[in-house]
């Protein structure tokens, strides 16, 4: 059975499956959990601050970065090229030219588009700066890149016979590269690398070029970069420019990248298995569809780096919500060009040195599945993505590329090999650091909440490994012995709670994204419906609403799964042993565009602090870092009325709790008015009308399995918990 063929048929089949009872197990002790499964800590802490203005936090990060002697280590999932971005970038090389060793691990899939800047930074870096891309294209992965890009013509041998054919020279090369002692995923094999770069450049045109491979195009030509000034080099991307026109207009290059579009599109609404994978399953050979190894890393093929950590001389540190970008570091005002989120970050100072800290970060940066600057241009050169516009507009100058000449001219003055792009690069970038210093202006921000001075403070992290060796997802209420510290940590902390540890009974989730996976979403309805006794406990969720957040389709989502749970309530009819709910939203305000982009739990008198979203992606695909912060009564009592004043303060924030349980035709009706704004954000005019009512239809569908098998984990239905998870682990 073909995959495409499969994943129409995934979610039928596992909602057919038996209803196994998810066992009522308690989550493990916390004590157990600090002692066990943590990163590091206590931390000797000399002094830290929580920071919940950007421009405080945007300082405290500069702070670090200038005052560095020996080593700064860093590790984002976006790092971009705006105003406050380029301040930070080049305070990293001013770092490197007083001998500062600066690594800087990024996440692949948001940090490819932008691998000229980051082969630049490396450069003038001057051998003391490096950075490395997470969750590098596996070896299945590029071979199923190798098969896409193979032709009949290419291995002589056409019909029914051809697939094992391509098999057999696929392998063949494989083979060759492994006997050389060459490691596959570090090289291009037909026309991987030009598939790769479509793919995690999210170019659809050049992914659908790179497969249309009937049309006898020469591999070498494919496979050719252009990453120095080699001649030859360019000569063979010119030729690769014409042979896209070729591709483009007898082949069905245009039919294939509609296809492909939608397929992007469909990554922002909840599809089960790989949207893209789904779309060009079909050209691979019936043994590569039915790879159980290559599905998996397809599933895991967005697997994000999604850390937020800046580490200085192995002491001091920030991490917590912020990404590297204007929207995270900036008020609104003339240099931010979209909305700005309210985040939460954390800064300490240890008292000396964490060797923990260091061995953590020296074993995130040396996973396997990372790959230096260099290896990526190998398995996946950038060349004709970066000149794909020169290609286009050759088309356009030379009639649609059937004048041959044209095209050959056009090309020889307007290709740009990486130097030259790098020019570029410097000059944007001293263009953008001269209006960021001209132009920035820190807003007068309130003194940020220190913590206190005896705090016991653990590092924690989510991570794909046990035992030192790659996993996939979590299993089901054993997450933190499989890499899933914060998880775990939450799932303990929560119970704590309900068993009365500590003087404040109290639980806040202050959290951006809010879309629970199983294990957490069963341990909450546990507590309020008192089948897992938490009385007196009032547990507060605070997470953005429809018209604040910048990932709408986790709140439409989220939306049903809230209903679940408000049906369960109201069917269980909880008692005094029961937890109490309230939920909030924000309110979108008048005068600026801000989202919340917090990741902050308090629970009684502990609080975590850190990068992991409430949802279900961040338990089974992400990585994550945070601290807990315990024995800290002043700094828990005044974060705790923070989050009160916010709640009180006029239109700020509005009650939803009495909402969550709103009749299904209601609740359609409000998700198919927000999904216009919604589609025209994601789709805009890429979509057809008959694409879009397609997406429609699948969105319903989509929240009736949220809804349904919500219902079935709150009533501790095993087989719902591992579906859940598995079909929504990518939104």
């Amino acid at each position: 059975m073909q995959r495409t063929l499969l994943s129409l048929f995934v979610s039928a089949a596992l909602l057919a499956a038996g209803c196994t009872s998810l066992a009522p197990n308690r989550p493990v002790p916390l004590a157990e959990t600090l002692a066990s499964h943590t990163s590091g800590g206590p931390l000797a802490l000399a002094d830290g601050e929580v920071l919940t203005d950007n421009d405080a936090a945007f300082a405290a990060k500069l702070e670090l970065i200038t005052g560095a002697r020996e080593s700064l280590d860093l590790a984002y999932y976006i790092f971009a090229d705006d105003y406050s971005s380029t301040a930070l970038s080049q305070a990293l090389l001013d770092a490197t030219r007083r001998g500062v060793r600066v690594r800087l691990l990024l996440d692949y899939f948001s940090a490819y588009g932008d691998l000229d800047r980051l082969s630049w930074l490396e450069r003038e870096g001057a051998g003391k700066l490096e950075v490395r891309l997470y969750n590098r294209p596996t070896a299945e992965i590029i071979r199923d890149a190798a098969y896409l890009t193979t032709s009949c013509a290419d291995v002589g041998v056409a019909g029914q016979q051809c697939d094992d054919a391509k098999q057999r020279a696929i392998e063949q090369q494989f083979g060759a590269l492994a006997a050389a002692g060459s490691d596959p995923a570090e090289t291009t094999v037909a026309g991987s690398g030009l598939f790769l770069s479509g793919l995690y450049g999210k170019h659809p045109q050049l992914l659908a070029y790179a497969i249309s491979r009937g049309q006898g195009i020469d591999p070498q030509a494919l496979a050719a970069s252009a990453g120095n000034a080699d001649p030859a080099q360019g000569e063979r991307l010119k030729e690769l420019g014409k042979l896209y026109f070729k591709a483009r207009y007898s082949g069905g290059v245009d039919g294939l990248s509609a296809r492909l579009k939608l397929a992007f599109v469909r990554l922002a609404f909840a599809e089960q298995v790989n949207p893209v994978f789904a779309t060009v399953g079909s050209y691979l050979p019936l043994a590569r569809q039915n790879n159980s190894s290559a599905q998996r890393d397809w599933d895991y093929l967005s697997e994000f780096l999604h850390h937020k950590l800046l580490l200085a001389d192995r002491r001091q540190l920030v991490l917590g919500g912020r990404n590297v970008e204007d929207a995270y570091h900036l008020h609104p005002g003339p240099l931010s060009a979209k909305y700005n989120f309210m985040d939460t970050d954390v800064r300490l100072r240890l008292a000396a040195p964490d060797a923990t800290l260091a061995a953590s970060f020296d074993n995130l940066w040396q996973l396997p599945m990372n790959a230096t600057l260099a290896q990526v241009r190998r398995h996946a050169p950038n060349e004709h993505l970066a000149n794909f516009a020169v290609f286009d507009a050759a088309q356009e100058t030379c009639a649609k590329g059937s004048d041959a000449a044209c095209v050959d001219r056009y090309l020889e003055r307007h290709l740009r090999p990486l130097e030259q792009r790098m020019e570029t690069i410097a000059r944007q970038h001293r263009e953008n650091l001269q209006r960021f210093r001209s132009e920035y202006r820190p807003a007068i921000a309130a003194a940020p909440q220190t913590i206190d001075a005896q705090a016991a403070i653990h590092y924690l992290q989510n991570l794909p490994l046990v035992d030192s060796r790659r996993s996939y997802g979590a299993p089901l209420q054993d997450e933190a012995a499989h890499g899933k510290q914060i998880h775990g940590l939450w799932r303990s902390a929560l119970q704590a709670v309900c068993d009365g540890a500590g003087t404040t009974r109290e639980v806040y989730i202050h959290n951006a994204y809010f879309f629970l996976p199983a294990n957490l979403l069963r341990d909450i309805g546990a507590a309020l419906d008192g089948s897992r006794a938490c009385p007196g406990v009032t547990l507060t969720m605070l997470t953005n609403s429809l018209a604040t957040t910048d990932l709408s389709v986790v709140n439409l989502l989220a939306v049903w799964q809230m209903k679940a749970l408000a049906d369960h309530l109201r069917e269980t009819a909880p008692g005094n042993a029961a937890a109490r709910l309230r939920y909030y939203e924000y309110l979108p305000q008048t005068d600026k565009r801000l989202s919340l982009h917090s990741k902050v739990m308090v629970f009684g008198d502990d609080v975590f602090i850190g990068s992991a979203n409430a949802d279900v992606r961040s338990l089974m695909m992400d990585s994550n870092n945070g601290i807990f912060i315990r024995n800290a009564p002043a700094f828990a009592d005044g974060y705790r009325q923070w989050l009160r004043d916010i709640v009180a303060a006029p239109g700020r924030v509005a009650e939803r709790t009495a909402d969550l349980g709103s009749e299904r035709d209601a609740l359609l009706a409000a998700m198919d008015a927000h999904l216009d704004q919604l589609l025209a954000r994601y789709a805009g005019e890429r979509l057809s009308a008959e694409q879009q009512a397609k997406l429609r239809a699948d969105v319903r569908a989509t929240t009736q399995r949220v809804y349904d098998l919500s219902r079935g984990i709150l009533r501790g239905e095993r087989d719902a918990a591992k579906q859940f998870n598995a079909l929504f682990k990518a939104i």
